[in-house]
């Protein structure tokens, strides 16, 4: 399987469910989040509430949740 036929399976899996992105800090966890956005699945990050990286997640247009709530709201949840 190569790159682009993992993304389409990775979007038919996730449609219409809600992800939790559970981190923020690095460069992965924001490519997922935006990657699944801008594919049109419903992305929650999920953070601790004192976490340094909560501001730059809201001002990326994300909905921002302490981590067990995002974990609470979504179907899927994802660690980094």
């Amino acid at each position: 399987m190569n790159d682009e036929d993992l993304k389409k399976l990775i979007i038919r899996c996730y449609q219409g469910k809600t992800v939790a992105i559970l981190g923020y800090r690095d460069a992965a966890p924001r490519h997922r989040a935006a990657f699944l956005r801008d594919h049109g699945i419903d992305v929650l990050i999920g953070l601790p509430v004192d976490d340094e990286f909560w501001a730059d997640a809201e001002a990326d247009g994300f909905t921002v949740l302490p981590v067990w709530e995002a974990a609470e709201h979504a179907q899927i949840a994802q660690s980094y």
